[in-house]
């Protein structure tokens, strides 16, 4: 995965954030070549069927479940495509979500609460305006959002941004639908940004 790209989060209960991806381009050209955009048609089940199924290995069809059997069937031949008995899983995930950062003015439990929201599918940061003039307050508020791996950026009246605390790098512990849908999700939204800078260049 290459290309990193910065998005707004539109997705309901995360929104009010950035989010930084790596845009798979291979599976962004492959999608645009077959006019697929989102692969969430059916909900989690529909990426939970998938999942099931190993990417550009043919399964027979007589392995799966009846609902597995159901979803392929009606799948966009750009998700998975059937052929002599088998199977073909062609989607993967679009991008990769590598960090979502909200702003607040400073270091409150909402910032806290607002990056946590984040924490099963990327790193979090906060980029704040000040932090606390109290010294114990200030250093107890850092250490809260170090203990749960969220970044503490100041942004200095230049613009400029400090490093207060480092932001814990992300590893994920499963692959999930959910964590997949939310990638369609962020996805989505580089499509949108990228229709609208389109239209703005347009003559």
């Amino acid at each position: 995965m290459t290309g990193l790209v910065d998005v707004p989060s539109l997705t309901g209960g995360y929104t009010d954030a950035t989010l930084t991806l790596a845009i798979d381009h291979t599976e962004h050209t492959r999608r645009q070549a077959a006019g697929l955009q989102l692969v969430v048609g059916h909900g989690f089940g529909g990426l939970d069927h998938l999942m099931a199924l190993p990417h550009e290995m043919p399964v027979p069809l007589n392995t799966l479940d009846k609902y597995q059997r159901a979803y392929v069937r009606r799948a966009p031949a750009a998700i998975c495509s059937i052929r002599d008995g088998h199977v073909t899983r062609h989607a993967v995930r679009p991008c990769r979500i590598l960090m979502a950062t909200v702003r607040y003015n400073t270091t409150y439990k909402l910032a806290l609460d607002s990056a946590s929201r984040f924490a099963p599918m990327c790193a979090r940061q906060v980029i704040v305006k000040r932090l606390d003039k109290n010294a114990f307050h200030r250093i107890s508020r850092l250490a809260e959002f170090d203990f749960y791996g969220i970044g503490v950026l100041l942004e200095n009246e230049d613009g400029s941004l400090e490093t207060v605390v480092e932001p814990r790098p992300w590893v994920p512990k499963r692959h999930t639908p959910a964590a997949w849908w939310f990638a369609e999700q962020a996805y989505g939204s580089y499509l949108k940004q990228t229709a609208q800078t389109l239209e703005r260049t347009a003559p």
